[in-house]
């Protein structure tokens, strides 16, 4: 027997309306499927065989196997739908299906099961909350899970984004139903997996929105502090989730946390003029669905209950059927459903297998090439095949590190809401303009790219952007400005921080650089030297240390975290116009353009952004320093010479800088010429790890192999001159001629 014949009406009708358009792959309608479901099994008669209950319980089990990607075939459930429609036919007093299921059990691949106990549904919040507990997870309940939280972290950072421009454009409908769908999405997801705290949270602030959608409530910057709030705690929850999931326990978020936030939502009462979009039942009255003596009525109705939509109010009232709802949906799909493009998620160890194959791949080619260069040199045909397998394999090392490469408009947008807080701290108006986000950038660079963005948009705001009051009596708008750029230029993505503050001071830099004994003099520095003293540890020109900076830490920071990037980091100020900080790092680390050498035996690569030029000098140009240091005199400077046979312990072939060549060399201004015996070519390396126990050898960035199965070391060009830098201040005015 049937509990309550009306409720299961209802509840057969909101499952043949959902199931509209059903496709396997949305996982949050799937979501809302299972619970209309559950709803109506709870209808059906506790005996067991009641055909209605087997057919919903089948209908359950399908849909399981749906989200698990074990089935995609929607036409067995919407077969059952049809079903169970016509066993709640107003001739059916029972509701009970009088024709044999026995089929539509087996295209619905049922499993008979224990029917498990009926759970309480009157418990609390505290008590609803679901443990991750190791013996009731397999590996595929695992995947899933770890799924559900990268994408819902993804769509986090997308709602946070979208928060920032929403305080701006609060009447953007748009945009509040893109902050919407990502929080229906975690929602719907997180209670079929039974995260109860994330399903609690993300329901409320999704109701939220849902008043803000229909202008029951007025964005505001209250409104979007609470979300971000709420944004604030799913990541976190989501991160003790994966936490969990790795080591096989339980982890869990203060429930106060939750509960504040909930009683924030709950008192966000600001009431605004009602805007609405076009509803079910308006679309219904447009098609002629409805005589016009019940459309005043009904809309009379709607204004006595305003939280109710026309739609409903024709559904309860019986004025309108389920087919008819059906058809409306249909319409409203055809027109508001928004063609995507196809993406196929890759797991990011396959990804990076894929592109050290690729690499192994070139370097085969190469060899290869080689081989058959000695044993045929005038095989036409043969040197032919050899260059199109290197196209072939050239394209594929391409596209391979394409798939790795990723907007850095994520990096760009986390800055979004650092400045909104930065703001508060400060007491500045300072607004953010973003420029060339879809710049592609290689992903293991991404997150390494945040932290030195991080210091040098507090050190704007903080050191370069003035007080409001300030602006104004220099004449300039009281709103600061910070502008982020990003483009590609030549194997390089440069990134420009620019603010338009006062500039740099140079006579403060220069006070607090000799006050703490970092120069001696700095009558003959360039201003370019002068500025990049920031980036030296300490250094700082702030009068006290506030919240936001002066500490001396984080220029010294973004200096490091650049070239360890193999990066490089220039400073332009104009004095009352403000700074621009330029970034230059290369695309990607798993590639780099070099220039073979040898010494003696042995094969190097030299980074050739650390190249000027190669020259055989003269011998009147080679000097020493007390028959101790050896110099190259060149264009007017001196320079070290460092002989690199000394250094890893090979043997050159020449002995003197004139029997052979050197390679000037430059980082951060400073210059050193390498001792080579020759130069063997420029080639496109695959940078390979040199492991463990290597690989905190000094002046080696990593290793590759080359065309002749060698491997060859990758210079380290700024560690090469810190470690030769000891000759460099032993130069005095007393030079000996050989």
């Amino acid at each position: 027997m049937i509990q309550n014949k009306k409720e299961f009406k209802k509840y057969i009708e909101q499952l043949a309306i959902e199931s509209v358009l059903l496709d396997a792959s949305d996982i949050p309608k799937l979501g809302e499927i299972l619970k209309i479901i559950g709803s109506g099994i709870e209808q059906c008669n506790d005996v067991p065989g009641s055909t209605s209950e087997t057919l919903l319980l089948a209908m359950k089990q399908y849909i399981e196997k749906m989200v698990l990607k074990k089935v995609d075939d929607t036409a067995p459930f919407e077969e059952a739908v049809k079903c169970l429609q016509s066993s709640v036919d107003d001739n059916v007093h029972e509701y009970e299906i009088e024709q044999d299921i026995s089929l539509l059990l087996k295209k619905l691949k049922y499993e008979i099961k224990e029917t498990p106990k009926k759970a309480s549904r009157n418990l609390s919040n505290k008590d609803e909350i679901t443990k991750i507990e190791k013996h009731n997870l397999t590996e595929e309940d695992k995947k899933i899970l770890f799924e559900f939280v990268n994408e819902a972290i993804e769509n986090l950072e997308t709602i946070e984004v979208n928060l920032i421009h929403l305080e701006e454009n609060p009447d953007d409908p748009q945009l509040i139903n893109e902050i919407f769908r990502p929080f229906h999405t975690i929602k719907g997801v997180s209670g079929f997996l039974k995260l109860k705290k994330i399903n609690l949270l993300s329901h409320s602030v999704e109701n939220l929105l849902d008043k803000a959608r229909d202008g029951e409530i007025k964005v505001d910057e209250i409104v979007v502090d609470i979300i971000l709030e709420a944004v604030d705690l799913l990541n976190k929850m989501l991160n003790q989730v994966e936490i969990g999931l790795q080591k096989n326990q339980a982890l869990e978020t203060e429930e106060h946390e939750i509960n504040i936030l909930l009683e924030h939502i709950e008192k966000l009462n600001i009431n605004i003029e009602k805007i609405g979009n076009k509803r079910i039942g308006e679309i219904m009255i447009q098609r002629g669905d409805l005589p016009e003596d019940i459309i005043e009525n009904v809309l009379q109705e709607q204004k006595r209950t305003p939280d109710k939509k026309i739609g409903e109010i024709l559904f309860e009232k019986g004025k309108l059927g389920s087919k008819q709802v059906i058809a409306a949906l249909r319409e409203q799909r055809r027109f508001g459903k928004k063609q995507s493009e196809f993406h196929v998620k890759v797991d990011t160890g396959k990804l990076d297998t894929l592109v050290d194959m690729t690499g192994e791949l070139v370097i085969a080619h190469s060899m290869m090439k080689r081989d058959i260069e000695k044993i045929s040199e005038n095989n036409q045909k043969l040197t032919k095949n050899i260059n199109q397998i290197y196209q072939i394999t050239s394209l594929l090392q391409k596209t391979a590190m394409s798939m790795r490469m990723v907007p850095i408009k994520n990096t760009f947008h986390k800055m979004l809401r650092l400045v909104r807080e930065l703001n508060k701290v400060s007491g500045k108006n300072i607004g953010i303009n973003i420029i060339g986000s879809d710049t592609e950038i290689d992903r293991n660079l991404v997150d390494e790219l945040y932290e030195p963005l991080v210091h040098m948009i507090r050190n704007a705001i903080d050191h370069g952007i003035e007080d409001p009051e300030v602006r104004e009596k220099a004449g300039k708008v009281s709103q600061g400005v910070i502008e982020l750029r990003a483009h590609h230029r030549g194997g390089n993505v440069v990134i420009e921080v620019f603010d338009d503050g006062k500039g740099l001071d140079k006579k403060k830099i220069i006070q607090k650089a000799l006050a703490l004994n970092i120069v001696q003099n700095t009558d003959d520095m360039k201003d370019t030297d002068i500025y990049n003293l920031i980036f030296h540890p300490g250094f700082t020109t702030a009068q006290k240390v506030t919240e936001i900076s002066g500490r001396g830490v984080g220029m010294d920071v973004v200096k490091k975290s650049i070239e360890k990037l193999r990066g490089r980091i220039e400073i332009v100020t104009n004095p009352g116009e403000g700074t621009t900080y330029i970034i230059r790092v290369p695309l990607t680390l798993a590639i780099i353009d070099g220039i073979i050498v040898g010494v003696g035996n042995e094969r190097f690569i030299v980074p050739t952004l650390s190249i000027l030029e190669s020259f055989v000098p003269r011998k009147e140009q080679y000097l020493t320093v007390h028959d101790k240091s050896e110099m190259i005199y060149h264009r007017d400077g001196l320079a070290p010479l460092i002989r690199l046979d000394k250094i890893f312990g090979c043997q050159n072939k020449c002995v003197h800088p004139w029997e052979g060549l050197v390679m000037a060399v430059e980082h951060d201004g400073e210059k050193r010429y390498l001792l080579l015996d020759e130069l063997m070519g420029k080639e496109e390396v695959v940078i390979k790890s040199l492991g463990e126990k290597l690989k905190n050898i000094r002046c080696v960035a990593g290793c590759s192999i080359i065309g002749d199965g060698k491997v060859a070391l990758i210079l380290d060009i700024p560690d090469l001159i810190e470690y030769t830098r000891g000759e460099q201040e032993q130069i005095n005015d007393e030079l000996v001629m050989p």
